[in-house]
This record gives structure tokens, sequence and C-alpha cells, in this order.
């Protein structure tokens, strides 16, 4: 940690304070100028900002907000529609509203009774007598132990040693009759163990895992009534660990920010011995947790680091194979604030357009730093070998490392983008280039990486589907925007893979959850891609329709053929593929100087454009109206969404 102090100049030894330079015009400012600060000063004044709005790189969230690539604002689709040439897309993201409408307003039953049964607080559905009914302890038991070997090294906030001897003790039921927080803990615990076996359900209420958490929940009012402690924190933190996977999709952020309130108040509290132990090991697991989900959805942290003095500790759980699990994850989360302090907020700065830039270089470094830190084995940024992976804790570790590396890549990639379309000689063009460039190749390594992610009630959504599904609408962009690029083959066959994976969910899901409907996009992809290169073929002149030869995936009959104008007259010579295929996929043929349809003076390779600046994607900042395509994976709480305003009132 670093601690800022200010250092002054000793004392003359004849007692006199030492001369002070004279103030400038234009003293240095310490403190940075925020927005705010400029509204506040020119309010009522002739230099008032009126409605000039602030710049901002828009993208803060991959999966949430007006920028997002899940977003189809009105804009949007008129856009795709005049791209495509027809209403595709339109009609699909149209099924896709009914959809989710029917999903959000009409749910197949009232999941209420399932969380909080009538009757008396912490009872369960079929004991509403009994107030702390114990559960069958056998089973219990079983589902805790996987809960420790399954979910604790990558939450590790519970002293596992000490857990299990609680739970095991013979005045065990007892304790949890007298102990709220600790029968919110047990219960969320065994849930989770539960989940992880065969017990999880994709649909909120369904399953025996979510039995055991209605007991969690049944008091979770109570929780909020209590004061901070270790017990009611380490409580809200197994909940919020449980509120990360689809089926709690809609109550996440309430559980989350309170555990996170939580979290913070107690760094005040005079802890010492174990339990200062566990609260360093709590706060960092929340820390992590919390930072990780607001960035993807596009919501400002509820941490203040520039508060926190909490010590990172050392836990030996939480270390898998050479990996340091817990610092790794919790360097990143860090990493992902800074973004969100930053780059994603309005500057204040006379320049912020060049400030952003820099910001941006220095988020890229950071994370190149982080990359490096990782073990070489499993390193991100580099191609992902299952096979020399040895177990699989580490495989499934290195899968989430690789998939965070990319989104944070992703993510700035945009930024850099958003930021050259709204300024000028601010960022090269040889570095857009490379940015379009590196967007396309991540967004090819996540979905490659969707045939290793487990489609499991207990894979968090930002794996199993909100990144995926941002790398896919990224690649279905350039495709639609760059049909006759040398990569568009490439990209239709990954677009392919990403249907297989939505549609795995749909079918583990017993089809609760559509994502066959998010494939479509890449039949309407490879649809546009053909039609253009049978116009282009129409469109030659007979001599050259008999010379043309076309090129394509092998294996892939529906692929782009690689075919276009013969080489210019100034002698161009053959131009290399501008991005290099993935390990599992053959390169794609390249015809001589083929060029992107939208500038014919341009080759094709030169030329990989991605729609950022286009006018169609602009919307109103404030109340954004259209379809987010992320709102397929929710489902709707009666009496529960979103702030359990039920569950606080009278009724329960």
């Amino acid at each position: 940690m670093v601690i800022n102090s200010i250092l002054t100049s000793p004392s003359s030894p004849g007692g006199e304070s030492p001369s002070r330079p004279q103030a400038s015009e234009n003293p240095r400012r310490p403190l940075p100028e925020l927005y705010v600060d400029r509204l506040l000063a020119r309010a009522r004044t002739t230099g008032a900002l009126k409605n000039d709005k602030p710049f901002a790189v828009k993208g803060i969230g991959l999966v949430i907000g007006n920028a997002s690539l899940t977003f189809f604002s009105d804009n949007r689709l008129l856009y795709l529609s005049s791209r495509l040439r027809n209403d595709r897309v339109k009609e699909l993201v149209k099924r896709i509203s009914s959809v989710i409408i029917n999903r959000l307003q009409h749910p197949s039953k009232h999941i209420m009774a399932e969380v909080v049964p009538s009757g008396s607080k912490g009872g369960v559905k079929e004991n509403p007598k009994d107030v702390f009914t114990f559960t069958d302890r056998a089973e219990a038991n079983a589902n805790i132990k996987l809960y420790f070997e399954q979910i604790h090294p990558f939450y590790s906030f519970l002293d596992q040693k000490e857990f299990k001897e609680m739970a095991l003790a013979p005045d065990f039921p007892g304790r949890l009759a007298q102990n709220k927080a600790i029968y919110a803990l047990y219960y969320a615990v065994v849930a989770l163990g539960c989940q992880t076996g065969t017990g999880g359900r994709f649909e909120p209420g369904k399953g025996r895992a979510w039995q055991f958490l209605a007991r969690a929940f049944a008091i979770f009012p109570d929780l909020l009534a209590l004061p901070d402690s270790l017990d009611v924190l380490q409580a809200m933190t197994a909940l919020a660990i449980y509120s990360l996977n689809i089926s709690c999709l809609a109550i996440e952020h309430f559980i989350l920010s309170e555990a996170t309130r939580r979290a913070q108040n107690l760094s005040r509290a005079n802890l010492s011995g174990k339990a200062r132990a566990a609260y360093h090991r709590t706060f960092w697991v929340l820390y992590t947790i919390e930072k990780i989900t607001n960035f993807h959805f596009g919501r400002n942290s509820l941490f203040v680091d520039h508060d926190i003095v909490v010590p990172i500790p050392t836990v030996p759980d939480a270390i898998i194979g050479d990996l340091d699990w817990f610092l790794v994850t919790a360097r990143y989360a860090r990493l992902l604030s800074k973004a969100m302090t930053s780059l994603f907020s309005i500057a204040g700065t006379d320049d912020p357009k060049a400030y952003y830039l820099a910001i941006i270089d220095q988020c890229e470094n950071e994370l190149e730093q982080w990359r490096m830190s990782i073990p070489a084995n499993i390193r991100p940024g580099e191609p992902y070998r299952t096979h020399a992976i040895q177990g699989a804790l580490l495989r499934l570790a290195a899968l989430r490392i690789h998939l965070y590396y990319n989104s944070f890549k992703l993510s700035l990639c945009r930024a850099t983008l958003h930021l050259a379309a709204n300024t000028s000689n601010v960022v090269s063009q040889a570095r857009q280039a490379e940015s379009t460039r590196v967007m396309m190749e991540t967004s090819r390594s996540v979905l490659e990486l969707t045939a290793f992610i487990d489609v499991e009630p207990n894979t968090s959504l930002w794996i199993m589907a909100g990144i995926p599904v941002v790398a896919l609408f990224i690649l279905f962009d350039l495709v639609v925007t760059n049909p006759k690029h040398a990569g568009t083959a490439t990209n239709l066959a990954l677009l392919d893979m990403a249907g297989g994976h939505f549609s795995r969910i749909e079918y583990a899901s017993g089809g609760s959850l559509p994502g066959s409907l998010i494939g479509e996009f890449a039949h309407i992809a490879r649809e546009y891609v053909n039609t253009i290169k049978s116009e282009e073929i129409l469109n030659q002149p007979l001599e050259k329709q008999s010379s043309a030869q076309p090129k394509s995936l092998p294996g892939s009959s529906n692929s782009l053929n690689q075919t276009g104008p013969q080489p210019r007259a100034d002698g161009e010579s053959r131009i290399p593929t501008l991005l290099s295929s993935p390990p599992s996929l053959e390169p794609t043929q390249v015809s001589d100087g083929l060029v992107f349809d939208g500038n014919v003076d341009l080759p094709l390779d030169d030329t990989l454009l991605f729609p950022i600046n286009d006018r169609y994607f602009e919307m109103d900042d404030e109340i954004p109206i259209g379809t987010d395509i992320m709102d397929l994976f929710n489902s709707a709480m009666p009496g529960l969404d979103p702030f359990f305003n039920q569950m606080m009132g009278d009724g329960i």
C-alpha cells in the first residue's frame, strides 16, 4: 500500500522559517478537478456549461448500458437493416423481446413461495411449524464436502477446519437455533455444495439446492436488522457467491451491495486473532467479486479503494498448483477498479481526450504486467492447452483467467476505438487498425474457449454467457461491416461455434434459457456474406467468372469463397492475411487484390472497420430504449425482485 505523506523542510538554525516562493498565477493543483467541480463553479454564471455534455469513453459495461454490444436500440437496428438490406435482425430482436417480456412479466410460478414460505421465519415448505428445522445431517455433510472441494478454493473466505468442526459438533442444531447469521451461512454453504453436485437448476425456485437456499433467504430480513459482525458478513458473502449464477440474477445486486456495505463497516471493528484473519479473507473475496461483477454490469463499485488498508492474507486453500488464485484475482479486480474510476468516468481535465489515451496506455501496460505474473502454463494471451494442465481445479482456474483477461482487453480496445471515433489527431490510424485487429483476435479466443465452459447451474453468468455473448456480437458486427475481409470465413466458423454453445445452454436448462435465439445471429451473418459473394460473382465479366478460384475453410461448404477483383494495374503484390487463424482452424486463403467493399482504393487486408463511430449507434444517455439480449438469462422473482420489498414487509 502506498501512503501519501507531506514532507516539510527542517527549520533553519536561527529558527526562521524557510522562505516561501511567491505563488504563481497558475499554481499546480494537487487535487484533480472533476466535471462536477466545473458544474458547481459555473452555476448561475454567464459561463455556465448549460447543455454541453462532457466527453467520456463509453462501454464501461460489456453487457449493460447504452454502449453495450448486447443492447439493440432502434438506431442500431436501423443501421443493421441498412447494412443487411433486410429486417432479419429487427425481426429476431422483436422475437427475443417478446420472450423477455414473457419471462419477466409472466413467470411460470410464484417463486416467493419457495423463498419465504408461509408461516414463521426460517421455516421450510415441508415443515412450516418448525422455525429452525434441522435438515438431514448426512445429506448436508455431503454437500459441505462438495463445497470445500469445488467452491472453496475460488472463494476462500471460511476457515475450512473450523467450519467443519462447528457443523459436526453434537450441539450444532441448538447453536443454529440461537444464531441467525450462522443459520444463514450454514444453509448457504450447503446450497452451494448441493448446486455443485446434482441439486442445482437454472431456474429460480427449482431444485434441491434452492430448497436449502430458501432457508437462508427466509431469515435475510433479520440479517439486515442485525448489527455488523463477522458472522453476518460471512453469511452475506456466501449468499453473494450463490447469487453469481443465473438463477439469482434478479437479486444479485441487492445481496452484493449489502455485503459490500458490511465489509467496509467492519473494517473499523476491533477484531483480533482468528476473527481478524477471517475478516481479511472475507473482505478480499467480496472485493474481488464486487469489482468484477460491477465492471461487467457497468455499475459503479461501492468499495472505496482509497480507504482500504486491509492487508491481503496468505490463503493456502486458494493456491491451485503454482497459481495463487486469491492474489491474482484480487489484483485483477483492482485493475478493473482503476479503469472504472479513471477511464470510464467523466474527466474534468482541460484536455480529456489526451488524458483518456494516457489512461488506456497505463491500463494496457498494467494488464500485461498482470498477465506476466501468472504461471506460464496457464498464462492468458497464449493458447489454452487443457491437456497440458494438471487437475480439474487448475483447468477451471485457467479458463476463468483467460476469459477475464480477454474481457478487459476487449473493453480497452473498444475504448480506444470510441476515443478515435470522437476525436481528431489523438489516436493514430495505425493504432485504430491495431485495436480493431486485437479486438477480432481476442473475440476469436473467447469463442474458442466456449468449448471448455461447463454449462452447469453453478457456472457464473459472466463465464457462461456474458463474456461469450459480447465476443459473438463483436464478430457479428465485424462480419456485417467487412463481409469481404480475409478473416470473414474464420469469423463465421467461430460464430457457428458460439451458436452451438448457446444452444447447449438451452438444452441444459430444459428450454428455460432460449440460447438458440442468440445463435440465429450467426445464421444471419452467414446468409449475408453468401449474398454478397453471389452478387459479386454475378457482377463479374464472364471470363473472370470462369477463371475465378473460390477458396474457403476446409470442410466448410458454406464458408465465404475468397474471390474478388483482379490485381490493380499498378502491379500490387499479393496481400498477406491480416489476422492469423486460431490454432484449431486452418488459415483462410486470400485472393490477390481483394478489397473492402466500402472503399475500393484500400486493399482488403489494410481495412478492417468496426462500426463504433456510426451515427446509428448513438442513443440517449439517460433512458436508452431498446432490447438488451442479456435479459434472456434473467427471470422474474415475484415479491422479491428487485429489492426484497415484500421480504422486509409485514407479509412474511
